[in-house]
């Protein structure tokens, strides 16, 4: 049984603003070398990890440096996830951090157990996402915001850009035929106009670039975006056909 996670943050110009960080006490922030000092101002020495500023700039590149340094289990984290919620009779409601903790070391366990080198948890806080009679499912993507790492030799692909996490859980799924999503519990992120981090990157052109990439690399059988994108929104969500019989 796992009793011990490395819990990461990737975080990139947002010092003072990881929304998770009073939330997971223990994880550790990775932050690009240039911005260290920044970031010292604001959290303790002990929790933040300079990379070289070569190893960041990319969210793929960042986080396979994270992936190069920390023990497994690990769990990444988005710099913008404010906490966990969990779907209950009908209701969703904020988990307490210590509650988060114990789910964080069940969903390890089960992966585990259960022969999955990813795990994760629903995309979104939607009611309609809290399916009670499917409470996981084996072939759904797992997202950026929070992925947890078991062994296994799979790499982000550089390439895919904003995508990268997309990429993974595909290569996961192409590689090891299952995936763990626990669809009852959802992480709540403060995406939107929140400032820093991939988001000040992207645009139209930008998502469409790395949706076009991504759709290269798996065939629009396997993951499509809209081809005449009106607005960014459009292209964030993609639209994901997974060719295996399961859950």
């Amino acid at each position: 049984m796992l009793k011990r996670v490395s819990v990461v943050i990737p975080s990139f110009k947002r010092a003072g603003m990881v929304k998770c960080a009073d939330y997971f006490k223990t994880a550790k922030i990775c932050v690009p070398a240039a911005q260290e000092a920044d970031y010292l101002q604001h959290y303790d020495r002990s929790r933040v990890v300079a990379i070289p500023d070569s190893e960041d700039g990319n969210i793929a590149r960042k986080r396979n440096a994270i992936l190069d340094r920390f023990p497994r289990p690990l769990l990444m984290l988005d710099d913008d996830v404010e906490c966990l919620m969990v779907g209950e009779r009908g209701e969703v409601r904020r988990m307490s951090p210590e509650e988060a903790q114990a789910l964080i070391i069940h969903g390890f366990n089960l992966a585990h157990e259960w022969g999955c080198v990813l795990w994760g948890i629903n995309v979104n806080t939607d009611r309609i996402s809290y399916q009670p009679y499917k409470p996981f499912s084996l072939t759904s993507m797992v997202l950026g915001p929070f992925m947890g790492h078991l062994d296994h030799d799979l790499r982000y692909d550089e390439r895919m850009g904003s995508k990268d996490d997309y990429d993974l859980s595909l290569s996961a799924l192409n590689k090891h035929k299952r995936i763990l999503r626990l669809n009852k519990y959802a992480y709540r992120a403060a995406h939107g106009d929140n400032k820093g981090g991939l988001i000040s990157m992207r645009s139209l052109d930008f998502e469409t670039r790395y949706c076009r990439a991504i759709e290269a690399k798996w065939g629009r059988q396997i993951i499509r975006y809209p081809l005449k994108p009106r607005k960014l929104t459009d292209l964030l969500n993609g639209d994901v056909n997974i060719p295996i019989a399961g859950v």
